[in-house]
């Protein structure tokens, strides 16, 4: 897995963790391969009063951001099942002699290195900042 760090500078980011393909961030496990489909998924992470939880709200900060590639597929050639006619040109059906093949599109394992992390700084905003932000939005 590639981990991006948003501010690389900066040194409270949040933790993290992987098992296969199973990404730990805060108290949430995410599968990733269950996660993958056939188009680019992108998954954010918010907290709010310290807690991490899937997706943002309004007052949360951003914590990660997980970015899962598109499914791919492998053309894979498979034997007929025996017993399946085919259609001639005459419109009738007749039983093939000789079992042939076909080929089908078979999903490969999800690649771990082609998933990318996106780590943001933690935020520390003590509440007395926090009051006075606020009392400074209200004038």
């Amino acid at each position: 897995m590639q981990i991006q760090k948003v501010d690389p500078n900066r040194e409270s980011f949040s933790e993290y963790s992987l098992d296969g393909t199973i990404l730990t961030i805060g108290d949430i496990e995410l599968d990733l391969a269950e996660e993958q489909q056939d188009q680019e998924i992108v998954i954010p992470f918010g907290t709010c009063e310290g807690v991490i939880h899937r997706g943002l709200m309004p007052c949360c900060s951003y914590v990660a951001e997980v970015v899962i590639p598109p499914r791919r597929y492998e053309i894979v050639e498979v034997p007929d099942e025996p017993g399946i006619g085919t259609v001639s040109s005459g419109g009738t059906k007749k039983k093939d002699e000789e079992p042939g093949t076909h080929t089908e599109n078979v999903p490969l394992p999800l690649d771990i290195d082609s998933v990318v992390l996106k780590l943001w700084p933690i935020v520390d905003m003590p509440e007395e900042k926090a009051m006075e932000g606020e009392e400074n939005n209200a004038e």
